[in-house]
């Protein structure tokens, strides 16, 4: 299905905007109307399955750094079609301006009529890129001039007997060092040839090499395919080694005033995770083998990176990953688990000053670790005999295995941490921890669970309760069938909890006031096994034989079974001095004055489900943000909230030829091969490649520019598959 777009006086920026945004909503196929010379269309856009159809006469530009997408001009185009086009198609129903082609690397471009001057300059190949441009009438001076690979068709359709690659004396395929031009039904005069090039008689395999494209000009624009094979065809090649090498820098003048500047972001993957794991750097250090440094990578934003990376995560990486748009997303959560080994954690700080931590749960836990390695002396207290919070005592060990678990735990106690488990804080053991230690921080769970308002309420057993019962093995009598209220992660790990005690799937409803929040993958596999769920549906009333509901419709009917809630639950913050429970909300949660749990006391901090319920991966993330922040504020500094932009989708470069059928082809430790490193730079010396002018280093991480050889082509920045290159003005000076 078409999508329209009427470009009727719009600005091309504000234009460009437009067809971005359609692409990246799904759209396959925009028409743009009224078409009146609006620059770089279709600019950088690398969708494969794309179709853009111009109406009207497009500016110049057209398909700029084209990187996968159809392009079609359904009348003349001006000059510069196809500039430092990597992939993709362009068809241009008429006539082509200036430049076509100019530094064209891959991608194909079909010229229905005539085209101008200069057609193909520094045109190349890019490893299994090769570009082809196939003009159906002529072309002026200059045409491959500077040619370094890929193949230039001039059909010469109408049978010109003057004038069709030009006239000037010495200028068709100057300096050609790569690539070959075919010219059709044309007596060449051998003035014309420039120097650097030879005049060859193609062979008939070399024909049957272009035939595929000149086969598929004819199918774009209705042309007879079986009259131009009749014809005499002569090929351009270059002569011998490149001419001119001396002349091509740093005396060579052409500079765009631009310079390259590499600066990383965040990818996809990164951005959507809470706790920002840059799992594109960490995928770069396993390419190079450099294991050590991405585990301490993890390490430097997360204490769990095994069980919650590895076990229960959301895994809102792999829902943003860019790989999912070719083929599947990266195994990430595998990675976490497959790349674990027995590293150990180091401290990174020698930090004097004596931290209390209230609570052992993944808030709890991430601030004491961050802060150990800081090298304060650190001590937690916890109520229940174990550390791990709600990891521990509710995730059902289906998800989490408890052994798992204490790998992490094991790493984050090995850094000194002192732990008081089962003990309990109360208002004078707080006060006394006051006196005692340089900072409180609270980071206590949400373990005091709550029940639906309704009528029998006393029936409901709180979900919390039945995972914490069910996880120290202590027997329930929970009947024959199950409701459960709520549809989130907690309520799976019920359902898995209640079929292990003994229900069958079929014997289970989940019902919910709103559509379910839980996981989409867990949520469907307990539904295909038989789970019911039912949903809009308001809860009326509870009794021990099962609930009482109503439709949105204000249907009332009865399901059968044990009601069990996983709804909500609140921390127990009674412990806390008064000018402290005066910031608790209505809903029972801490009114934290920022994001890294600060509170009007200056030697107290709340984080974690204190102050609000989230995923695992949140809580870690506050825990870190708070370490952080007193961290900060213990050595006098101000505290800065670590921050990245975001790549912008239009920058990735999503075109792979790698693509996998199925996850089981490759071993989970080839996965990296599959990352596309968006906005991470990996090292893999593309740009050095691309340079015309050999203008860029690299001295084991760090990259340079030789400002007196840089043109500022920016070939680098359209090579670099991360698009972590960027094409800027030179002031002010940044770092490269």
């Amino acid at each position: 299905m078409q999508y329209s777009i009427d470009a009727r006086g719009i600005y091309y920026q504000q234009l460009n905007s437009l067809i971005r945004k359609a692409a990246e909503s799904g759209e396959t196929h925009i028409v743009v109307k009224n078409v009146r010379g609006q620059r770089y269309l279709g600019a950088g856009l690398t969708k494969n399955d794309l179709v853009l159809d111009f109406e009207g006469i497009t500016g110049e530009d057209l398909a700029f750094c084209l990187g996968g997408p159809t392009v079609i001009a359904r009348n003349h185009a001006q000059n510069a079609v196809a500039n430092t086009m990597n992939s993709g198609t362009v068809i241009v129903h008429g006539i082509g301006g200036d430049a076509l082609a100019y530094g064209m690397r891959g991608g194909k471009l079909f010229i229905r009529d005539d085209a101008g001057y200069r057609v193909g300059i520094h045109m190349k190949e890019y490893k299994d890129h090769k570009p082809a441009v196939v003009i159906g009438g002529t072309t002026g001076d200059f045409l491959g001039e500077y040619m370094a690979g890929g193949t230039i068709v001039v059909l010469n359709r109408k049978n010109e007997a003057e004038d069709v690659v030009g006239q000037a004396d010495k200028t068709l395929a100057t300096g050609i060092h790569g690539g070959e031009i075919y010219i059709f039904n044309y007596d060449l005069p051998e003035y014309m040839a420039g120097i650097g090039s030879s005049r060859v008689q193609p062979s008939h395999k070399e024909l049957e090499c272009i035939r595929p494209q000149v086969d598929e000009y004819c199918t774009h624009f209705g042309f007879d395919y079986n009259t131009l094979w009749q014809r005499d065809v002569v090929k351009l090649v270059p002569a011998g080694s490149r001419p001119f090498s001396k002349f091509y820098f740093p005396a060579y003048p052409v500079n765009t005033g631009l310079v390259p500047e590499q600066r990383e972001m965040a990818s996809p993957c990164e951005a959507a995770c809470p706790v920002g794991i840059p799992t594109g750097k960490f995928l770069g250090y396993i390419r190079h083998g450099e294991y050590k440094e991405a585990l301490d990578l993890i390490d430097s934003r997360t204490p769990f990176r095994y069980s919650n990376c590895g076990f229960i995560c959301a895994r809102l990486c792999v829902d943003a990953c860019s790989r999912g748009k070719v083929d599947f997303p990266v195994r990430t959560s595998e990675l976490a688990r497959g790349f674990h080994g027995n590293h150990n954690v180091q401290k990174v700080d020698r930090c004097s000053g004596k931290i209390a931590v209230i609570g052992a749960g993944p808030a709890g836990l991430s601030s004491a670790y961050f802060l150990a390695r800081y090298g304060y002396n650190v001590e937690v207290f916890e109520a229940d005999n174990r550390p791990g919070g709600k990891m521990a005592q509710v995730i059902s060990r289906e998800r989490l295995p408890l052994e798992e678990l204490e790998k992490d735990l094991e790493n984050i106690a090995s850094l000194g941490i002192q732990f008081h488990l089962g003990q309990w804080v109360d208002r004078e053991l707080f006060d006394r921890l006051l006196e005692e230690f340089d900072h409180i921080i609270v980071a206590v769970g949400a373990h005091q669970p709550l029940v639906p308002p309704v009528k029998g309420k006393e029936n409901i057993m709180a979900g919390v309760d039945f995972l914490k019962a069910f996880n120290l093995g202590e027997s329930m009598d929970i009947g024959s069938r199950a409701v459960i209220i709520g549809a989130g992660d907690a309520a799976l790990d019920g359902i898995e909890a209640l079929t292990r005690l003994g229900l069958k799937p079929n014997m289970i409803t989940m019902i919910d006031i709103q559509a379910p929040s839980a996981r989409g993958e867990e949520l469907q596999k307990w539904l295909n096994s038989g789970v019911r769920l039912m949903y809009p549906y308001q809860l009326k009333e509870a009794t021990s034989e099962g609930v009482a509901v109503q439709d949105s419709s204000g249907i009332e009917k009865f399901i059968p079974g044990k009601p069990v809630a996983f709804i909500k639950e609140i921390p127990n913050l009674s412990f806390l001095p008064e000018e402290l429970t005066m910031q608790l909300n209505a809903k029972g949660f801490f009114e934290s004055l920022d994001d890294t749990g600060t509170t009007p006391h200056p030697k107290v901090s709340i984080t974690g489900d204190s102050v609000g319920l989230g995923l695992v991966a949140h809580s870690i993330s506050k825990g870190r943000e708070c370490a952080q922040r007193i961290h900060a504020n213990f050595k006098g500094e101000n505290y800065v909230p670590e921050g990245k932009k975001t790549i912008d989708y239009f920058d990735l470069h999503l075109h792979t030829n790698k693509k996998s059928k199925d996850p089981e082809e490759l071993t989970i430790r080839d996965e990296y091969q599959r990352c596309l490193h968006c906005g991470v730079c990996v090292r893999c010396d593309e740009c050095l490649e691309a340079c015309p002018r050999e203008a860029r280093t690299r001295d084991e991480t760090t990259f340079s520019v030789d400002l007196s050889k840089c043109g500022g082509c920016g070939s680098c920045a359209a090579a670099c598959r991360g698009g972590v290159i960027r094409m800027v003005p030179p002031d002010p000076p940044d770092q490269f």
